[in-house]
């Protein structure tokens, strides 16, 4: 049973090692977009650049200097995520839509796709990620005819080895293969309904494959695996956190099925002047030793957050919006900020949001 911890809200300070961020670069997201933009909601990074989402379901592929390179060819409707493949040197994305489909690209060739796979029920997919032995895809779907599935894929194959429909009963929102090489078998997903699980998807039958539940009270919009104190620097990873759609923190033990950690609301940890609005992402982060946020404000500014230690988290960056008063004459952005990338090894973050912006911050 898990002891529930709730503490109060942990301090924020301000980062004595992060060497501030600068705007270095700036572009549309559409060239010659008219005076209302389409929307920048994903962005993945790639060995040649990034490739940025928009709600006009195209995706855009720029140069590390954010210089257009070009549009993908995609076919997909309603995009939901783009998701880079498994292991620091992966040239695979993996894109899913509600159309039911999830297509595959290979970023040294971005002319066409790999592959596209249609799902049985052709239930909208929401979310992805390939195992760490690069030989399964996992898929998440929204609620479709009262079941929230799993489709497990072999991409030798290219055919579903097995379907999850027991676990959860709302839209899948996150699912995440354990990053260890020696444990590609056991995944994580996360659903609107406030579980998250855990299988070993080597087993079809659902109630053997199902290794832990854990309940966060709220729906969940996005979660991971995270390393327990002492496991820093390694990929044996037993810990969760989860973040929810009302901005919650938390972090179980799935192992012994524990609440660790649960902050609360992360829009009450504030550093004056800076407050919190909403959480653009959140993701383990190995450079800063623990989870890292990405915050943003209604007037378009960008926090980095180490959230390493349940009683103090560190205002790790700072990146001032258009309408900043911290940061005049800066270009940044002017409206809510939907997709950000952090690069902690060489001290980049990119970011494109509402106002059809994609932004560059680096030393």
């Amino acid at each position: 049973m898990a002891h529930r911890l709730r503490l109060p809200p942990p301090l924020l300070f301000p980062s004595t090692t992060s060497t501030p961020l600068r705007l270095v670069a700036q572009a549309p997201f559409q060239p010659a977009a008219g005076p209302n933009p389409h929307y920048v909601l994903h962005v993945v990074a790639f060995e040649q650049g990034y490739l940025f989402g928009g709600s006009d379901d195209t995706i855009r592929a720029f140069s590390r200097s954010l210089e257009p390179l070009g549009t993908l060819p995609t076919t997909q409707q309603g995009i939901t995520s783009i998701t880079r493949g498994a292991g620091k040197d992966s040239t695979a994305v993996f894109v899913t839509a509600k159309d039911g489909t999830v297509s595959g690209w290979d970023t040294r060739d971005l002319s066409k796709e790999a592959f596209k796979l249609q799902g049985k029920t052709r239930a909208g997919y929401l979310t992805a990620s390939q195992s760490s032995d690069l030989s399964c895809l996992a898929v998440g779907t929204e609620l479709h005819q009262y079941e929230a599935m799993i489709d497990i894929w072999d991409l030798r194959t290219m055919k579903i080895q097995h379907t999850y429909t027991e676990a959860h009963s709302d839209d899948i929102t996150a699912v995440a293969f354990h990053p260890s090489p020696s444990l590609p078998h056991v995944l994580l997903s996360a659903s609107v309904d406030g579980l998250i699980t855990t299988y070993d998807v080597r087993i079809a039958d659902e109630d053997d494959a199902v290794q832990s539940t854990s309940q966060f009270g709220a729906s969940l919009s996005s979660a991971g695996w995270m390393a327990l104190r002492g496991q820093e620097g390694t990929s044996e990873h037993k810990g969760v956190w989860g973040l929810t759609t009302i901005e919650t923190l938390q972090f179980w033990d799935v192992d012994q099925q524990d609440l660790l950690v649960d902050f609360g609301d992360v829009r009450d940890v504030a550093l004056q002047p800076w407050r919190t609005d909403y959480v653009i992402g959140a993701h383990y982060n190995e450079a800063l030793g623990g989870v890292c946020l990405l915050a943003g404000t209604i007037g378009g500014e960008v926090a980095v957050i180490n959230a390493a230690d349940k009683e103090k988290w560190y205002l790790e960056q700072t990146l001032a919006g258009r309408t900043s008063q911290r940061a005049p004459g800066c270009r940044g952005h002017r409206d809510i900020v939907r997709a950000a990338h952090l690069d902690a090894q060489t001290s980049t973050v990119v970011t494109g949001g509402e106002d059809g912006q994609i932004c560059l911050w680096s030393v």
